[in-house]
């Protein structure tokens, strides 16, 4: 018994560092959900604190999505690479996130984005992960989602992240949803 307790510990300290490329320990996602609050209310590295709070009293979901978010820890937006879109004339749509800070995007955490509009809008690739974007760093991470717009008219074009952000002590899970017109000529 006392042999597997020992054994228990040395290969959870040897997998707490695995993860992240810094040294911070991998975020840990079980039974927390990001999307049920909003962690831009708390700046957790002005705070001083240490880790997530797991236990947290979940808030509100936050009020319709803008174009950008902007924390202590990150910018996530969204924006047009373009300045006009026609229909049947392909296109892309820019989703961004730069770190802030001591902060840093953990390359390890699959990142994910769920990109959503109206058929007129014309998303032709609704979930876009590591492989797809056009820039990864630990500063920064760039992606074009394609468009084909079948409809002239504004479109809301949404787009759900998922992504963890780190520091060399702390790691936090983010889920976050920006959101920006697309006007279609």
């Amino acid at each position: 018994m006392r042999k597997t307790f020992f054994l228990s510990l040395i290969i959870a300290s040897s997998l707490g560092g695995l993860g992240c490329k810094r040294s911070a320990p991998s975020p840990a996602n079980e039974g927390h959900d990001h999307a049920a609050h909003d962690h831009a209310a708390h700046d957790h590295a002005a705070h001083g604190h240490e880790g997530h709070a797991e236990n947290s009293t979940p808030k509100e979901p936050a009020s319709p999505a803008g174009p950008r978010i902007e924390t202590g820890a990150f910018l996530l937006a969204v924006a047009p690479t373009q300045t006009k879109y026609a229909v049947g004339k392909p296109g892309e749509v820019e989703i961004a996130l730069e770190s802030r800070g001591e902060w840093h995007v953990n390359q390890e955490y699959p990142i994910r984005i769920e990109v959503d509009g109206p058929e007129g809008a014309g998303v032709s690739k609704r979930e876009l992960v590591k492989d797809d974007a056009k820039e990864f760093g630990d500063d920064k991470v760039r992606f074009l989602a394609p468009v084909a717009p079948s409809a002239a008219g504004e479109h809301e074009v949404s787009c759900d992240v998922s992504f963890a952000m780190c520091t060399d002590e702390n790691c936090v899970l983010e889920r976050r949803t920006v959101a920006m017109r697309l006007e279609v000529e």
